[in-house]
């Protein structure tokens, strides 16, 4: 399980398709995890197999199965992609975000992103999944939502889109900076809306 709050950038070094292996390169301390920890990265929740430290990066090998490429972005990673990497939560860690379980539900593109005086808008289509089941009733109006693993508050919500509001820290600090219109995100519900939907067949 995670939170959302980005610890570090990521990135792509190796892809090996025949074995299904990705090697990922990060400044991130990975002194606390082991092979079998579980990391976050781009909101998929993945497994290291192999961790190595090269001076002060860290290098660790995932396994990307077909189910994982089929539900997620991760089919257009390529070398030197970044992404966003968190470790998993630990006992008495602060949770600043939300819970995230790095279970992606479905795949968006951006439709557009808008920089205004103090912040960006990222701003979805619901039409990417209309003739998907009723997904929209996840999307609420200040409720929260994972985006590539980033916790983030849906500021808006109108009849055919939803936007998300960046702050400047967060925009600097994740790989938003480098996406453009019409790239593919990860996206995550919060998992207490799911749950509640389910439970009262909303």
């Amino acid at each position: 399980m995670f939170t959302g709050i980005i610890q570090s950038i990521g990135t792509i070094v190796k892809i090996s398709k025949y074995k299904s292996l990705y090697t990922i390169k990060t400044t991130l301390n990975l002194e606390d995890c082991k092979k079998g920890s579980s990391i976050c990265c781009d909101g998929v929740c993945l497994t290291a197999i192999n961790i190595k430290k090269n001076n002060e990066l860290y290098n660790f090998d995932v396994n990307v199965g077909e189910e994982t490429l089929k539900r997620s972005n991760l089919v257009f990673w390529k070398k030197n992609t970044k992404i966003n990497i968190e470790k998993s939560l630990k006992v008495g860690d602060e949770i600043s975000g939300h819970f995230v379980y790095g279970h992606v539900d479905l795949q968006l593109n951006i439709r557009e992103i808008k920089k205004l005086k103090n912040s960006w808008e990222f701003i979805f289509s619901f039409s990417e999944f209309s003739k998907q089941r009723n997904l929209k009733k996840f999307f609420v109006e200040k409720a929260s939502i994972a985006i590539n693993g980033i916790s983030l508050t849906i500021a808006n919500v109108y009849d055919d889109f939803f936007i998300v509001s960046i702050l400047p820290y967060t925009f600097k600090n994740t790989n938003l900076s480098i996406l453009k219109e019409n790239d593919q995100v990860n996206i995550e519900f919060d998992p207490l809306a799911r749950y509640i939907n389910e439970e009262y067949g909303k």
